[in-house]
């Protein structure tokens, strides 16, 4: 999604923040440079990519843990998981 499209409009809630002053002097700046934008807009992408990056960190985070599964059970599962994907692709199983 690009800076400028926008969701389907719906009513969105306002909502009042305190921001750090240069940063609000940059949003400022871009939108005066593209007046296609508004504040709210630049302000829901920047809330949209920081959304991205709490998704990625706890998706990090939830596959760097141990799940519990015995290794050599795990070991197990890869060679049954790569020989059926040998199988179906006609290729040779690489284990």
């Amino acid at each position: 999604m690009t800076v400028s499209s926008r969701p389907p409009a719906r009513r969105r809630p306002k909502v009042t923040a305190t921001l750090d002053p240069d940063l609000l002097a940059s949003v400022d700046a871009y939108v005066a440079t593209h007046p296609d934008l508004d504040r709210s807009t630049v302000i829901d992408q920047a809330l949209r990519l920081w959304h991205a990056r709490e998704l990625e960190l706890a998706l990090a985070a939830q596959f760097a843990n141990p799940d519990g599964v015995d290794p050599a059970e795990r070991h197990a599962w890869d060679q049954l998981r790569r020989a059926a994907t040998a199988r179906q692709l006609g290729t040779r199983d690489p284990s």
